[in-house]
Parts: C-alpha cells; structure tokens; sequence
C-alpha cells in the first residue's frame, strides 16, 4: 500500500515538476514508478491466474467426482430393478404356469403364498424407481452446473474460435494483457490530471 502512495506521489511529483531536467530525481523517481509498475503487473497476473486456474480446477474436480458417484448410483439402481422385475415376473410366471396347467387350487395358493412376497418385491421396486428417478434429476443437475460453469468461459472461447488458439493460451494473453494494462492506465491517467492542474 505504502509502494502504491509513493508510486502515484512521485507520478504526480513528475507531473507537476514537468520543467525540470530528466537527469537525477526526475529519472530516479520515473525509474522507481517503471519498476514498481512492472511488479504490479507481475502480481496481478499471478493472482488472475491462480483465481482462474483454481476455479478450473475445483469445477473439473467436483464436476467429475459428482458426475462419477451419480453414474454408479444410477447403474447400480438400474441393476436393483431389473433384478426386482425379474422376480416379479418369475412368481407371475410360476401362477400362470399352475393355472394354464388346470392346477386351479394349487394356482390359488401359489398366489396366496407369493402374493406378499410379490408385494414386497413391488414396493422395493417402486422405491427404487423413485430413487432411480431423483438420481437422474441429480445428473441433470450436476450436467446443468457443468455447463454454467463452462458458459463463464463462453467470450474466451468465441476470441479463441476467432483468433484458431486454445482456451487457455488466450485466456492466458487475455491475463497478461489486463495486468499489463492496469497500472499504465492508473499511471497516466495521474500524469494527465496533473499536467491539466494549473502550475
């Protein structure tokens, strides 16, 4: 903070001295603003990059393992109900099976007696219908968060599809460019509201 207030103090000093002779104070301090700009720029490049890299990283990462972890869910669901349908179709075949056999009483029982557990397997498998369900709506959800994700970076891949550069090499110039940019502008903005004040 201290390097900034003397940074634009000794702009301004320059501004308002715009008489005096370049060597010594005037060369030093425009010396001094020159390096201290350069640092300047070097960080906010630094910070914009880690922010954006960061970012990147924790949407790829819980992208992927939340994407990953309702896939298994969903295939493991999928498999709970093709095996409950399998069941139910098994004890629905085996009572038909007894009544296409002319076996009327022994149907009657069979189904009494698999009734509860087809019951039983029904309801497992409406459950897991729904759960199936709230799964589909979490991948939605997660694919949705994905691509939002990825619309942040909609400009920087337009300029990329125009200039034919990757992403991230152009999202890196673009970095580069407005740290570049920052101080300058601060810098001569300054110097040009001193030259404008009257001596």
């Amino acid at each position: 903070m201290a390097l900034e207030a003397g940074k634009l103090r000794a702009v301004a000093w320059i501004g308002h001295h715009r008489t005096t002779p370049w060597w010594g104070l005037k060369s030093a301090l425009a010396g001094l603003v020159a390096v201290l700009m350069i640092l300047n720029a070097v960080g906010c490049y630094g910070f914009l990059s880690k922010a954006h890299i960061a970012a990147r990283v924790a949407v790829e990462a819980v992208g992927a393992t939340t994407k990953a972890g309702i896939e298994g869910k969903i295939s493991t669901k999928k498999a709970e109900i093709a095996n409950l349908s399998t069941q139910i179709a098994q004890i629905d075949a085996a009572v038909s099976k007894a009544t296409e056999k002319g076996r009327t009483n022994a149907a009657m029982q069979l189904s009494v007696d698999q009734n509860r557990r087809r019951t039983e397997l029904a309801t497992k498998l409406a459950q897991a219908s729904t759960e199936l369900s709230a799964l589909n709506v979490q991948r939605t959800t997660a694919d949705g968060a994905q691509k939002v994700a990825e619309a942040d970076l909609g400009p920087v891949r337009y300029l990329a599809t125009l200039l034919g550069a990757g992403d991230q090499d152009v999202l890196r110039w673009f970095i580069l460019v407005v740290a570049m940019l920052l101080d300058p502008a601060a810098v001569l903005l300054l110097l040009a509201a001193t030259r404008a004040a009257p001596l």
